[in-house]
């Protein structure tokens, strides 16, 4: 998995388009890859995507642990849930159709190899191309007796590993880096805020959604140079 710094190099140098800034990140944390949601008012945690994620992936969550009972059965009070050590963020949402839920599945499918990342212009869930795994790609053959002579069997396969370098080109976008989701910034309104009962807090990246959905993430402001 790769580093904090090395993501912030990638989206820095391929990532984003000309002229755009990076704000805010979230991500690349093996300890904190769950997230929970209150959607229609039912509470679960950690929360189970509705949706499949946008590309196949191959992510390890071997490590993941289960977020304690008290959260798992909403037994907290307000933004209490920002201690538990598993939690990443929370969703709020009145259906799976909004689009707070839209980023949520992608995040949790990416898991700690899924980034969470706000700029003037996009709020995007972005993951390490190493992870993404594209099933039948090209026209792969099943088999040789399947062609009708050697050549165009030849002809076929070769058009097969166009297909999957064309394909793997696409997905890293020259950088490394796959867009799982985005949306543009006008969807939204995103303000930071610090959560929990320490005296430090914790820093998130709050987003409310103009069809009323907020997607709540532990976020860092991001700082050009500082890494």
């Amino acid at each position: 998995m790769r580093s904090e710094k090395q993501v912030l190099k990638l989206v820095e140098e391929g990532w984003l388009q000309q002229g755009e800034k990076l704000q805010k990140y979230g991500g690349g944390d093996r300890e904190r890859p769950h997230l929970g949601a209150t959607i229609g008012g039912r509470h679960e945690a950690p929360y189970r995507p509705s949706r499949r994620a946008t590309h196949n992936l191959d992510v390890d969550f071997g490590e993941a642990r289960y977020p304690t009972t008290v959260v798992q059965q909403g037994r907290f009070h307000g933004d209490e849930w920002v201690h538990d050590p598993t939690i990443r963020g929370w969703i709020h949402a009145d259906s799976p159709g909004r689009l707070a839920v839209e980023c949520a599945d992608q995040l949790v499918a990416a898991g700690p190899a899924g980034w969470f990342l706000v700029t003037d212009r996009r709020v995007a869930v972005v993951v390490d191309a190493a992870v993404v795994t594209e099933e039948n790609a090209g026209a792969v053959e099943k088999s040789e007796d399947d062609a009708k002579g050697f050549g165009r069997f030849l002809g076929k396969a070769r058009s097969a590993v166009n297909a999957v370098a064309e394909l793997s080109e696409s997905l890293m976008g020259g950088n490394g880096l796959v867009t799982l989701w985005e949306c543009q910034r006008d969807r939204l309104t995103e303000t930071g805020s610090i959560k929990g009962r320490s005296s430090d807090g914790f820093s998130f990246s709050a987003s409310r959604f103009d069809d009323g959905s907020i997607v709540e993430v532990a976020t860092e402001v991001h700082l050009k140079g500082y890494l």
